[in-house]
């Protein structure tokens, strides 16, 4: 089942793929060139010893100024047809797709995330392999800060890959299985400034797909915002997209801070799939922050519950420079803590990633 899935995705993409102008001129320009030729007179005569060799072509008797007139067309739609490919060929060995996958979930071997990017995204792929499952127990990290010292060198990785190369010729795409903390670092990491293709595993069809299904309109609920005290600087923020973030968990390691909530309507494990709507939600949460810095919040406490893709788009969006002091909490349902550690964001001011353990 998941190969004949796989065969009707390529097969559709294939079907609906960018057309190649080029290609199209030679398919129309070949047969007609084929047809040309054969309604020619060509006469060659070369001089020799033995006198003059005259060679003759006359297949049809027609008109020979409009067969040569359409000959020449024909070979000038081939010759442009050619010229568009050449180029097409020389633009797609310029272009660079720089394809970074997280894995840290468990110790697995899968589909590399580089052999499922769509052939509609043109350019030379350049897989970037972050492997955090060192200190992996049964998908839990054991040991965060082994983890987190993997994703400190990306930024300097990343500015090799893409060194003299213009920006409108670079697009990214980012998917992975890690712990939330980690995602969202490596959304900070990468930013926003380039065109960004998101995609993510499909448990189901255990295969890597992009975000390719319907908008189904639901957004986020924002709640708590009007309970927050005068003056205060610092603020739990619980974003429920897939699972529930509770508050009673949240009071475990945020006793006083005042809590603010991004629920998704519908929310499910499998509610994330449109592009669409997760440019929404980022948006949503985009608002919801700035709306904090606007009340003086300087430092968020973020508990975030969501599919690995939009966990990663939301650290794309976050603002390293404008908004506030941001720490990301990573769950553990079996830790009695249930967030037993934490990323801080080298965003506001602070430079490196930190790593909070509690």
């Amino acid at each position: 089942m998941n190969l004949l899935n796989l065969f009707f995705r390529s097969l559709i993409e294939y079907v609906f793929r960018r057309r190649s102008a080029g290609a199209s001129l030679i398919k129309v320009g070949v047969p007609l060139l084929v047809a040309v030729l054969a309604s020619l007179s060509v006469g060659i005569t070369v001089p020799t010893a033995n006198g003059p060799f005259v060679f003759s072509w006359d297949t049809s008797g027609g008109d020979a100024a409009l067969s040569w007139a359409v000959f020449i067309v024909a070979a000038s739609i081939v010759a442009t047809g050619l010229f568009l490919i050449i180029r097409d060929v020389r633009r797609e060995n310029r272009d660079k797709v720089i394809v970074i996958e997280a894995r840290g979930l468990r110790d697995w071997n899968g589909e590399p995330l580089d052999k499922a990017v769509p052939i509609s995204l043109k350019g030379r792929r350049d897989l970037v392999l972050v492997d955090v499952r060192q200190g992996l127990i049964d998908g839990q990290i054991v040991s965060p800060d082994r983890a987190l010292r993997h994703l400190t060198s990306l930024p300097d990785d990343i500015a090799r890959r893409v060194g003299g190369l213009d920006r409108a010729d670079i697009s990214f795409v980012l998917g992975g299985l890690a712990p939330v903390p980690l995602l969202f670092l490596l959304g900070v990491i990468v930013d926003d400034e380039h065109h960004t293709l998101f995609m993510d595993w499909d448990r189901t069809q255990k295969t890597w797909r992009p975000l390719d299904d319907d908008d189904d309109s639901l957004s986020f609920n924002l709640t708590g915002m009007d309970g927050i005290p005068v003056g205060s600087s610092r603020v739990a923020l619980c974003v429920s997209a897939s699972y529930d973030v509770l508050d009673a968990d949240v009071r475990l390691v945020e006793p006083t801070a005042p809590v603010v909530r991004l629920d998704l309507e519908g929310r499910s494990t499998a509610s994330h799939w449109s592009e669409t709507k997760q440019q929404r939600l980022a948006q949503q949460f985009l608002d919801a922050v700035m709306d904090l810095a606007r009340q003086g919040v300087t430092d968020i406490s973020l508990f975030l519950a969501s599919p690995a893709s939009l966990s990663l788009r939301l650290g794309t969006v976050y603002d390293k420079r404008n908004l506030p002091r941001l720490t990301v909490n990573q769950f553990e349902q079996a830790d009695p803590k249930k967030f037993p550690w934490a990323v801080v964001m080298p965003v506001a001011g602070t430079v490196e990633p930190k790593l909070e353990q509690r």
